[in-house]
């Protein structure tokens, strides 16, 4: 579960909290073999950045600015279609169509064999 404290956090500091939790998975986040690879509690740090930056953007407008050449923030949508492209490798399912909304509780769907 995202608390109020965790998505306050992530809207005051979204930058500096993605940087944070991102950072040691940078290969991950540009290689889908690589994000597969890795152990489930290091994806599940990942899927649940990837939920929290869903939930700023839907609700507060939070998210990457292309006019901004120095911003780092990733895109939602770029950060979630990697997630679940993951995601399906690790589980070895060829596809997954996203339905929205909570990317725990599809991460949660693709994990169950």
């Amino acid at each position: 579960m995202i608390d109020e404290k965790e998505l306050a956090l992530a809207r005051r500091h979204p930058r500096g909290t993605e940087r944070r939790r991102l950072l040691p998975y940078r290969d991950a986040l540009n290689d889908v073999t690589a994000y597969a690879a890795l152990p489930i509690a290091d994806r599940d740090v990942i899927v649940r950045w990837a939920e929290t930056r869903r939930r700023i953007k839907v609700r507060d407008g939070i998210d990457h600015d292309p006019a901004n050449l120095a911003d780092p923030l990733l895109s939602a949508e770029r950060l979630r279609a990697h997630v679940l492209a993951g995601e399906c490798a690790a589980s070895g399912r060829p596809a997954f169509t996203d339905t929205g909304g909570d990317l725990l509780a599809l991460v949660d769907l693709l994990r169950r064999p």
